[in-house]
């Protein structure tokens, strides 16, 4: 379950990111006289988080293959994804003056509303799920599991 939670919702972070960053674009160059620098930050933002979402579903599956040091890097980013989540709905209530309705009639606040309530609900789920007592046991029959080498002790003649 946690392998499908690093590899799911990453990418829907991902769309949700993408989809965000176009109703973004398309505000910003209606709106502003001067918004190359926004569209600008936006796409370097965009591209970092499609780059992150690469290496958190590669980390994924090979924490699927039993790598403890994958576990343990998704970990700390998952930590991080949760502060960064916390921070980013503390900063856009404190924005609207915790009023819940100015965020509804933003289609790019809600949109990020979504991903970051998506990811303060998964985090935390997938730190508990990868340490849980089952998933300890897993990393560490996986670690001590050493296929025989080609020519080594019970090779074939």
């Amino acid at each position: 379950m946690a392998t499908l939670i690093g590899i799911v919702v990453p990418i829907l972070s991902s769309m949700l990111t993408g989809i965000s960053f176009v109703v973004l674009a398309l505000q910003v160059i209606r709106y502003l006289d001067s918004w190359q620098g926004p569209l600008i930050f936006n796409v370097f933002n965009t591209l970092g988080n499609f780059a992150l979402t690469t290496l958190w579903v590669i980390f994924a599956f090979r924490m699927r293959a039993g790598r403890n040091w994958a576990r343990t890097t998704l970990a700390i980013l998952a930590g991080i994804w949760l502060l960064y989540g916390l921070f980013g709905i503390s900063q856009m209530l404190i924005m609207v003056d915790f009023q819940l309705g100015a965020l509804i009639g933003q289609p790019g606040a809600l949109i990020a509303s979504v991903e970051l309530l998506m990811v303060l609900v998964a985090m935390p789920v997938f730190l508990a799920l990868v340490f849980l007592k089952p998933s300890n046991q897993y990393f560490k029959a996986a670690s001590s599991y050493r296929p025989e080498q080609p020519g080594g002790p019970g090779a074939r003649p």
